[in-house]
């Protein structure tokens, strides 16, 4: 496989995640990271050191290394850990968090190191794993040969998962060809804004880019199979896509569907549009109610709520400082909720949708179950009536951008 430049494992998992950032950490760009950036990357690199003194706690200090050690001694197995270990060759290069004899195979006087990789998060993801798989990749350009298995250290409590590498391997050399093709056929300039932009140092970079190109992944609202669909249509701009939009018949409009063509048409004309009739239900007392969580230790630190009663508003936040406070939320929440005169619970998006289920199933002895039962049937996503009725002149039905537009 020819690269046009090495491929190290920040620029690998940039493509993971967006094949532009790739690109620009392959030309030495830099953005302006993010201050939710910078805590990501602070907290990875104090795990990183935790983890490390956590493993080499219970061994002899002349059983553990820092750093590559001298070629004689890594091929005769004097360390059981080795941390900070850079191994590749021109083609890959991996800094890996660790490395550990794997006896089993030492006895057969094999290399028998496999890679340990550190990540600070509870629940690990896939890519997770694919990076592991990166690290095992260089180094069997170290050692000669791929190991077949690995391990990451994760979360709090140091659990260790032991990850079979042999098939993500592969997925990483096919991954690997996939970087060299974009390489060789796309423009640096060329962005596909994702849901990786908001986190990314080079959003304003980017953002600014797809504005200035109209470009369809603007909208929010469009799946990349939708736009690719688009652009084979010969519509590459939101522009373009305004001028798609045909009203449909009324029966047609019974079924709620999203129309990216209308929304495309509120933004050229920036005047709302709304498709058919939404109906709201004004008998019952409106709640309004947002939900905070942490989904990587799976809990909920905090339900807000708003209500009118008696002719005045009142508002409540309900805060819980750890997993074991969470019940007693919920409670107090329901609790509230019950002084209300039939509420009917108002929210912008899935995350509360889930939320009220995971709560009735997490502490099942907990409230009334007629009032949760009522609670469940009556409740309103206000984005799924927008989704399916209302076009902001905006390029997502995010609250903030709808908000910022409404003033």
């Amino acid at each position: 496989m020819i690269m046009t430049a090495q491929i190290t494992q920040e620029i690998f998992e940039a493509f993971l995640k967006c094949p532009t950032k790739s690109r620009l950490y392959s030309n030495g760009a830099h953005g302006i990271e993010s201050e939710f950036g910078k805590w990501q990357r602070r907290t990875q690199e104090t795990y990183n050191s935790a983890a490390s003194e956590h493993l080499r706690s219970s061994l002899q200090a002349n059983e553990w290394c820092i750093g590559a050690p001298p070629a004689e001694q890594f091929n005769q197995h004097r360390y059981r850990l080795i941390f900070d270990y850079v191994a590749g060759d021109a083609e890959i290069q991996a800094r890996l968090h660790g490395l550990e004899l794997d006896r089993s195979q030492a006895r057969v006087g094999r290399d028998s190191y496999i890679p340990i990789r550190f990540v600070a998060k509870e629940k690990l993801a896939p890519s997770d794993r694919l990076m592991l798989a990166f690290d095992a990749l260089a180094l069997s350009r170290v050692m000669g040969r791929v190991p077949g298995v690995g391990k990451i250290i994760h979360g709090c409590g140091y659990s260790t998962v032991k990850v079979p590498l042999t098939k993500l391997v592969g997925r990483v050399r096919s991954i690997l060809g996939e970087m060299a093709s974009e390489r060789a056929t796309s423009a640096v300039s060329s962005v596909v804004l994702n849901r990786h932009c908001p986190e990314c140092e080079f959003q304003a970079r980017c953002r600014q880019i797809a504005r200035d190109k109209d470009d369809l992944s603007l909208l929010a609202t469009l799946s990349n199979k939708e736009r690719k669909k688009y652009q084979n249509k010969g519509i590459f701009t939101v522009t373009q896509l305004s001028y798609a939009f045909r009203p449909r018949k009324r029966s047609a409009l019974s079924v709620a569907k999203h129309y990216p063509a209308l929304k495309a048409l509120a933004i050229r004309e920036n005047k709302i549009h709304i498709l058919g009739t939404p109906t709201l239900n004004r008998s019952e007392t409106p709640v309004y109610f947002d939900v905070e969580g942490d989904a990587d230790r799976g809990f909920y630190y905090l339900i807000g709520m708003r209500a009118e009663t008696a002719g005045s508003t009142a508002q409540y936040s309900f805060w819980a400082d750890d997993t074991v406070a969470e019940e007693n939320i919920w409670a107090d929440f329901l609790r509230k909720l019950k002084e209300i005169e039939n509420p009917r619970l108002i929210h912008y998006g899935s995350y509360e949708t889930q939320f009220f289920k995971r709560m009735r199933s997490r502490y099942p002895n907990t409230g009334n179950p007629a009032l949760l039962d009522a609670l469940a049937c009556s409740a309103l996503n206000l984005l799924s009536i927008i989704y399916a009725h209302v076009y902001f002149p905006t390029y997502s039905n995010g609250l903030k951008e709808t908000g910022n537009y409404l003033g």
